[in-house]
């Protein structure tokens, strides 16, 4: 019974398949631009979001119900939205940075682990992960808007190849 009813529905996963594999290809071929949109989109929706809560902090306070960390909340979502939209290059470039010095805490903290173990297969792959974690963090520290770049190709080509199985699990689907 329930094969019949996601066979009728394989229009909906082929259509978020669709929507999957545009996404990867727009963000392969304009990486920058895909990026900026996105942090656009999110900063938009967390404006509509914090107006909203700005709205229950006010019926709250309205109805003398606590309201004092709804609309904390709802004023620091506001102010991210504002900064997500309208600085979007300069909010993206803290974002990289901040993702940069992670990764680089990150991979002195796996070099060290790495001191600390004794298996060699062990110790090899901890040298690994944190001399490229740590070279990671340095390009993402010092070229912010071109590692963002790679980044969002990276995941364009996650996003076309979820799509393409997407599509062809819709059409395997309609099949059943």
């Amino acid at each position: 019974m329930n094969n019949i009813s996601y066979s009728k529905n394989w229009w909906a996963l082929a259509f978020n398949g669709i929507i999957a594999l545009l996404f990867g290809l727009l963000a392969i071929f304009a990486p920058r631009e895909t990026l900026e949109v996105v942090i656009k989109y999110f900063g938009i929706v967390m404006l509509i979001v914090g107006v909203a809560m700005l709205f229950g902090a006010y019926s709250s306070m309205k109805n003398k119900l606590n309201y004092g960390t709804d609309l904390i909340s709802a004023i620091i979502t506001v102010a991210l939205g504002v900064v997500l939209s309208f600085f979007t290059e300069k909010t993206l470039e803290v974002i990289v940075v901040v993702i940069g010095i992670w990764a680089i805490v990150l991979g002195i903290g796996q070099l060290i682990i790495m001191s600390a173990l004794t298996s060699k297969p062990d110790k090899n792959y901890m040298l690994y992960c944190g001399l490229f974690t740590l070279v990671f963090g340095v390009l993402m520290f010092f070229n912010p808007f071109t590692m963002a770049s790679v980044m969002t190709v990276v995941v364009g080509i996650m996003a076309v190849v979820i799509g393409v199985v997407l599509i062809s699990f819709a059409f395997k689907l309609k099949n059943l």
